[in-house]
């Protein structure tokens, strides 16, 4: 009888398709630890104490009072509020939200077929977003991240919708349009931008879905419900923003390709260009996107196009209010890549530069912690309540401040103190640029043992900005400054 022949099996060697996506794994491992640090251990900075104040309210009718008072739409404040409910308050708990809706946003392309994309130029686009929200400052308990995510998911929507016209398309991209517009509403010029689009593409087609326009009337409801207040904060946009000139619209056009700046522009144009010259392939074989998903990427542009308009009307802008045109800038790049001669080449060279230069921030985020200079009182607030304060006076040195109502200002100012079972009584002190808070706050100072808190900015059209904080070198005080600069907090205690 013959014997069988041994059979010996020898380990594979790693391919290298193994090794990029174990690279591509741990580069998006360290981002997201990088983001878990950061937002478990920063303090809440300004705006993120809005959030806490809104979501706080006691009953709805209090916490719908509040969402009219806030500029931003009132989405992201009820997820808020049902999420705190939940999970609570604390600095971690509040940032979660933001940080699941960017992993969303990201995995939304790799999940969902987009026409005229091939699948590894989806991953691609997604594993851009998920990079392009970086490790720090936007990572933030507001709207921005869950605004990317649902700009993302009707971006995808849209691409749908271009490449087949049909009801139920329309429908699914008009919901989350509108669901963007009251997140942030500057998200209506991108639906706009996006309809027009579409109705010059398909014409008496896209007529035929009108029914679809139905889910923009809660939208627009909501919105007129909100016009008086946002008409006055409108009125305040020359104040509170800089006007917009030339290197300003350069400056937002690079931060929606990346927040990092121009490197990141000058760097995939430098990975666009090496991947054409790197090698030829026979035409035959070039994969060209269908002009739907051009058009789709476009409508970036257009809305950006339509804020800026909007903006030169005096109504401000801040870089991050064009979020959702960061998906559709994005796609652009890919579909160059994607159109290229060696597509793979120029989307592997994006996607690793988008990762990498994100490597930086997230390994500082992992590292030692050092006080950053940050807008916050959170750390003021701690250094009071340790001091055993029972009252205090907060001064909320901002261009808008006027408008806002003083029990709501209260209630801002004292959020860390009820967070932390330790209510002081909190009096709002609102003064115009031409009052000296140095000589107003000793005077509404009172109580058993008294303390304040100034947040300021001296390079605003503020008190600060004529009459610079002194009150830590006035005796009789013992304080604390927050980020020592032209804007920065200042939090005393008497004795």
């Amino acid at each position: 009888m013959t014997e069988p022949a041994l059979a010996f099996t020898f380990p594979r060697r790693p391919t290298p398709r193994r090794g990029l996506v174990a690279v591509l794994t741990l580069l998006v491992l360290l981002i997201a630890a990088g983001r878990i640090r950061f937002a478990l251990t920063e303090p809440l900075w300004f705006d993120e104490t809005f959030t806490l104040a809104i979501t706080g309210q006691e009953t709805w009718a209090g916490f719908l009072r509040e969402c009219w008072h806030d500029p931003g739409g009132p989405a992201y404040y009820l997820l808020a509020r049902l999420w705190t409910g939940l999970f609570g308050a604390g600095d971690l708990a509040v940032r979660a939200p933001s940080l699941i809706a960017v992993a969303i946003a990201g995995a939304l392309p790799m999940l969902i077929k987009v026409p005229g994309l091939s699948q590894p130029a989806r991953i691609g686009w997604g594993l851009m977003i998920y990079a392009w929200w970086g490790v720090g400052f936007f990572l933030d308990a507001r709207c921005y991240a869950l605004l990317l995510a649902i700009s993302t998911g009707q971006l995808i929507a849209f691409a749908r919708l271009m490449e087949t016209p049909g009801l139920r398309r329309a429908l699914i991209w008009a919901g989350l349009a509108a669901l963007a517009i009251v997140t942030h509403y500057y998200a209506l010029f991108f639906g706009l931008a996006q309809g027009l689009i579409y109705l010059a593409r398909w014409r008496l087609q896209a007529v035929r879905t009108w029914p679809a326009a139905l889910a923009f009337a809660p939208a627009f409801a909501e919105i007129a419900w909100h016009a008086p207040q946002l008409k006055r904060f409108s009125a305040l946009g020359k104040v509170w923003h800089p006007d917009l000139t030339a290197a300003g619209v350069v400056q937002v056009a690079t931060f929606l390709v990346n927040p990092i700046g121009p490197l990141a522009l000058a760097g995939a144009a430098l990975v666009l260009i090496l991947a054409r010259l790197a090698g030829r392939r026979d035409d035959a074989e070039l994969e060209v996107p269908p002009a739907a998903i051009w058009l789709t990427a476009g409508s970036g542009v257009l809305a950006f196009a339509l804020v800026l308009a909007f903006a030169l009307t005096g109504s401000g802008l801040s870089p991050r209010y064009l979020i959702p045109a960061a998906p559709a800038l994005m796609l652009g790049l890919v579909l160059i890549a994607q159109a290229g001669p060696r597509p793979s080449l120029a989307l592997g060279g994006l996607v690793f530069l988008w990762l990498g230069l994100q490597v930086s921030p997230a390994l500082d985020g992992l590292g030692p912690r050092r006080p950053l200079p940050r807008y916050e009182f959170e750390t003021a607030s701690e250094f009071l309540m340790a001091k055993g304060v029972t009252d205090v006076v907060f001064l909320w040195d901002h261009e808008v401040t006027p408008i806002i109502p003083p029990d709501t200002i209260a209630r801002v100012g004292g959020v860390f103190f009820q967070r932390a079972g330790r209510p002081v009584r909190v009096t709002p002190l609102v003064v115009t640029p031409d009052q000296d808070p140095n000589r107003l706050i000793p005077q509404a100072a009172s109580g058993a043992m008294p303390g304040f808190i100034w947040l300021y900015n001296q390079d605003g059209h503020t008190a600060a900005h004529r009459f610079p904080p002194t009150l830590d070198k006035a005796p009789g005080w013992s304080c604390q400054r927050t980020a020592p600069g032209p804007a920065g907090v200042l939090a005393c205690v008497k004795g």
